[in-house]
Order: structure tokens, then sequence, then C-alpha cells
């Protein structure tokens, strides 16, 4: 006879994710992991078979969390770079305020795993092609909005602005505010 879940999954998973966020993959042990998830070791391994497992549902997990309560301002119509600047200039007022920054879940993990985990590299890629189509709508938005040149290569820029917020991801954790503000200063005078 099988038992009633005494949990909803998906409020653990949730609180798994911001377990492997705080702590990164290797740090977490399934002790840390029961004791923040509120779960016993049986009932994670029942609901998601291994560490692993749970850390891959963890990174699809991290793309739903960023949609609502990250980027959900971005991902309105008519988004241009000139909102994505401000977005990005919060964290150095963030900083300025004493806010702790933690980083990207993803960004923190993709410089912890092997490349030759396929499951996860699979689950850090589509993260990154999420950005990536967002950072696309908004260069196509201010193209339309003739914000910058219509020969702007959408594609190739968009790499760029992932790459820079993958940088600032990391290193908004330890630079200076002023660093962090040249850095976005920086990236968008390519526009200019």
């Amino acid at each position: 006879m099988s038992r009633n879940k005494a949990y909803n999954t998906d409020d653990v998973l949730e609180k798994a994710m911001h377990v492997f966020w705080n702590n990164g993959y290797e740090q977490t042990s399934v002790r840390l992991l029961e004791k923040e998830m509120g779960i016993n070791q049986f009932s994670i391994y029942s609901s998601f078979t291994s560490k692993h497992n749970l850390f891959v549902e963890s990174l699809k997990k991290y793309r739903e969390y960023v949609n609502i309560n990250v980027y959900n301002d971005l991902l309105k119509p008519g988004v241009r770079l000139k909102d994505l600047e401000i977005f990005l200039n919060r964290l150095a007022e963030d900083k300025e305020r004493g806010k702790e920054y933690k980083g990207c879940l993803v960004v923190n993990s993709t410089g912890e795993i092997n490349p030759t985990d396929e499951e996860v590299t699979v689950e850090l890629n589509n993260y990154y092609m999420f950005i990536r189509e967002m950072l696309k709508k908004i260069i196509s938005n201010s193209i339309d909005a003739g914000d910058i040149s219509p020969d702007t290569d959408v594609d190739k820029h968009s790499s760029y602005l992932l790459g820079v917020m993958q940088g600032l991801s990391v290193g908004a954790k330890v630079l200076p505010e002023n660093q962090v503000r040249d850095i976005i200063q920086v990236a968008f005078s390519v526009f200019t």
C-alpha cells in the first residue's frame, strides 16, 4: 500500500533549489537538504531518486523562479535596452545598500559542474537559451523603437549581453559598486 506524501513536491523542490543556490552542488549534503526541505532522506530519494536528479529538477525550478521573480519585468512586451540597463544597475544599488548578492544558480553551477554531465549541461543550456531569447526580444524592440541602428546584429549582440550578464553575476558578488556600474555603462556603449 502506498503512502500519501505529507509534503508538497513543488514546495520542497523550491527549498532544495535555494539550498543548492546558497551552497553549490558539492557543498550541499543530503543531511542539509533534509533539514532545509523539511523531509527525510527516504522522501528525498522516493520523490527525486538521487541528489543529482534533485539538482537537475532544481535547475528547472530555478528557470521558473527567475521567470516570475527576477525577469518578469524584462519579459513584458515592449521592453527595451534602457529597461535592461536600469535592471542591471539595480545590482550596484543593492550593493550600495549592503544587500547580499548570491549570484545566479546557473552561473554558479556552470563553474562547478563537470561539463560531461549531460543532464545538467542540458538544463544549464536551457537557461542560457531562455535568457538569450529574452535579450533578442529586447534588442529587437529597441531596433523597432529607433533606439539603436537597424543594422544591429540581434544574434551577436544578444550573445554579447548574455556574456555580460553572466560575468556580472559572478563579479557583482565581490566588485565594488562603481566597477559594476562601469561594466554596465561600457556594455551598453556598444549600442550607441
